[in-house]
C-alpha cells in the first residue's frame, strides 16, 4: 500500500512539473520583454545594451506607422511600419521567445534601412501589443507569418519584393512558414538561431538542465497539456520538413557556443533544405549574437543576400 501511495505521489509530481513547463514555456510573459541586465554583465554584452538603446531612440525618432491585423484563429496581431524612400524591397522582422523587436532587431533597424528597404517590425503573438494568451514556438506563428507576408503584398503590390527574417523562436516561425502558401513576391528568408521543433528544443534543454530527468515522460505529458490548452502539438510541425518542400532562398546563420538553440539545429534544417542555401556559422557566438561577434561577416553575407534575390 506505502508503494502505491508512493508511487501515486510521484506520478502526480510528474504531473504537475509536467503542467508546470507547459505554463513556463507557453504562458504569455507578463513583462514587453525578457531582458535582465545580470546577464548583459555577467556574459560581457554591454554592446548589445548600447545597440538596443541606440536602436529604440532610432526607432521612435523613424515615426513608426502603426499596423494591426487579424490571425486566422482571430487574434489582434501588431506591427510597425517604417518607410524607405524608393525602397527596393520590404524586410519582415520576427523576434524570439520571450523576447521583443527591441531586443532582438534594434541593432540592425538602421542596417536594412540604409540598403533601402522598408521595416515591417512585428509583435509576434503573446507578446508587445499582439493579443495571444499562449505561444506556441513557431507552430501558430508560422501562420501568422503567412498572414503577415500577405498583408505586406496587398499593402506594397503584388511586384514588391518581401524578405522574411527571425531570430530565435522567430527564426524557427519564418522557416516553418516556407512551405505555406506564401505570396509569391516572398524573395527569401534569413533565419538565425533556430530551432527545429518544439519537441527537439525542449528535449535538448530537458537533457542539458536535468540529466536525470524523463525527459520523454515529461514532455509526452507537456505535448499532451499544450494541446488541451494552447491548441498546439510539440511535434506539430518542425523546420526540417518544411525546407524539405521550400522554394525560397534561405540563409542561415547560427553561433557555435549557443547553449540555448544548439548549432546542429540550424545545420540540419540547412542539411534538409532542397532550395538555394547558404550558412554562416560564427564561432564563438552565443544565441542570438552572431552580429554583434562578427559584424562584418555577418552584414556582408546579409547584403549580398538581399542584392542577389532582390530585382533589379
Amino acid at each position: 500500500m506505502e508503494v502505491l501511495i508512493c508511487l501515486g505521489v510521484v506520478l502526480l509530481l510528474l504531473v504537475l512539473l509536467g503542467f508546470g513547463l507547459m505554463l513556463f514555456a507557453c504562458l504569455r510573459p507578463r513583462k514587453e520583454e525578457f531582458w535582465d541586465a545580470a546577464v548583459v554583465k555577467r556574459h560581457g554584452y554591454q554592446r548589445l545594451q548600447k545597440q538596443v538603446d541606440a536602436g529604440k531612440e532610432w526607432f521612435l525618432n523613424s515615426e513608426p506607422q502603426q499596423l494591426q491585423m487579424f490571425s486566422e484563429d482571430f487574434k489582434s496581431l501588431n506591427g510597425w511600419l517604417i518607410p524607405c524612400e524608393n525602397a527596393k524591397g520590404t524586410v519582415l522582422m520576427f523576434h524570439g521567445w520571450r523576447s521583443s523587436w527591441k531586443l532582438d532587431f534594434s541593432s540592425v533597424f538602421s542596417f536594412y534601412h540604409d540598403l533601402g528597404y522598408n521595416l515591417l517590425i512585428v509583435d509576434q503573438r503573446g507578446h508587445g501589443l499582439s493579443q495571444g494568451m499562449f505561444i506556441t514556438f513557431g507552430v501558430k506563428e508560422s501562420r501568422d507569418v503567412v498572414q503577415w507576408a500577405t498583408y505586406a503584398a496587398q499593402l506594397m503590390g503584388e511586384e514588391h519584393p518581401l524578405f522574411l527574417t527571425g531570430i530565435s523562436m522567430g527564426a524557427t516561425s519564418v522557416l516553418m512558414a516556407a512551405d505555406e502558401e506564401i505570396p509569391a513576391n516572398v524573395r527569401g528568408i534569413i533565419a538565425d538561431c533556430g530551432f527545429s521543433s518544439a519537441y527537439d528544443e525542449f528535449e535538448y534543454l530537458c537533457r542539458r538542465t536535468g540529466k536525470k530527468l524523463p525527459a520523454r515522460f515529461l514532455l509526452g505529458l507537456m505535448d499532451l497539456f499544450t494541446k488541451v490548452f494552447a491548441g498546439f502539438g510539440l511535434k506539430e510541425k518542425s523546420t526540417l520538413t518544411a525546407m524539405q518542400f521550400t522554394r525560397y532562398p534561405v540563409l542561415f546563420i547560427h553561433g557555435t557556443k549557443d547553449y540555448f538553440v544548439p548549432c546542429r539545429m540550424t545545420q540540419q534544417a540547412y542539411d534538409s533544405c532542397t532550395g538555394e542555401k547558404e550558412l554562416v556559422l560564427v564561432e564563438g557566438a552565443g544565441h542570438g549574437m552572431s552580429y554583434l561577434v562578427e559584424e562584418e561577416r555577418v552584414s556582408a553575407a546579409v547584403k549580398a543576400f538581399l542584392k542577389r534575390n532582390t530585382p533589379e
